[in-house]
C-alpha cells in the first residue's frame, strides 16, 4: 500500500468513527443538539396566549410545550393573565345590554370586584398551598412551573367568566366550564413529577383552592362594597 493509499485509509477511518453509533460522545453531543434546537424553535413559535389556548385544547402537549418554554412567570403575567382581567372587567360593562335597571356605578362596583378577586386570588391561592401542603410538594410547586401552572389555570377561569358576562342567558350551562379548567389542572399534575401518592392529594387541593379562593374573594367584595 502506498503512502498515499494509507493516508486516505486513516482518514476515512476516522470519519467513520466519528459518524458511527458507538461513538457515544458524538451522539450524546449530538442529542443534546437536537434538544436545544427544539426548544429553540418552541420558544419562537410560543406565546402566553398561544400556549393557553393549545393547554385548552390539547392538554398533555400544552402543558408539555409550556414546561419545556423559556416564556416565564413574567411574560405569562403580562401577556396572558392581566390582559384577561382586564377583559373581564370590561365584561361586566355588558351589562347595560340586558338590563335598564342596571347603573354605572353598580357595572363598575362588579367590574372592580372581578378584577380584583382574580388579581388577588393568584397570590392567595400561593399561600393557601403553601400552608395546606407539605413542604415537600410545596418546594416542588413553588417553581417556575409551579406559577405557571397556577397562571394558565387561573386564566381559563377568567375567560369562562368573560364568555359568562357576556352571554348570560347561557348560564345555567355556562357555569359548568370550570369543570373544564379542573380537567386540565389534573392533566397537567404528572409533569410536576411528584410521587404517585401525592399526585392526587395536589391536585385535589389545588383546584379547590383555584375555584373557591376568586368566589371566596368575589363574596367578601360583594357584602363589603356598596352598589
Amino acid at each position: 500500500m502506498s503512502a498515499e493509499d494509507n493516508d486516505n485509509y486513516y482518514m476515512l477511518e476516522e470519519e467513520e468513527t466519528e459518524k458511527s453509533p458507538l461513538n457515544f460522545a458524538a451522539y450524546e453531543d449530538h442529542e443534546r443538539q437536537e434538544e436545544v434546537e427544539e426548544k429553540e424553535q418552541n420558544n419562537k413559535k410560543s406565546t402566553p396566549f398561544g400556549n393557553l389556548l393549545k393547554i385548552m385544547f390539547n392538554p398533555v402537549q400544552g402543558w408539555k410545550s409550556l414546561r419545556r418554554s423559556q416564556i416565564g412567570v413574567e411574560s405569562l403575567q403580562s401577556g396572558c393573565f392581566y390582559p384577561l382581567l382586564a377583559l373581564l372587567a370590561l365584561s361586566n360593562f355588558a351589562e347595560f345590554f340586558y338590563s335598564v335597571n342596571v347603573s354605572l356605578q353598580q357595572v363598575i362596583t362588579q367590574a372592580v370586584i372581578a378584577f380584583v378577586a382574580f388579581f388577588f386570588g393568584y397570590f392567595c391561592v400561593q399561600m393557601v398551598l403553601s400552608w395546606i401542603l407539605s413542604k415537600d410538594i410545596f418546594k416542588i410547586f413553588e417553581e417556575k412551573f409551579g406559577k405557571e401552572y397556577l397562571l394558565i389555570s387561573m386564566s381559563t377561569l377568567a375567560m369562562f367568566s368573560i364568555v359568562t358576562n357576556i352571554l348570560p342567558m347561557l348560564w345555567p350551562i355556562l357555569i359548568f366550564l370550570p369543570i373544564w379548567t379542573l380537567y386540565l389542572m389534573f392533566k397537567g399534575v404528572r409533569f410536576f413529577k411528584f410521587p404517585t401518592k401525592d399526585e392526587m392529594k395536589f391536585f385535589v387541593i389545588s383546584g379547590a383552592s383555584v375555584i373557591g379562593v376568586p368566589l371566596f374573594i368575589d363574596w367578601i367584595l360583594n357584602e363589603i362594597l356598596p352598589y
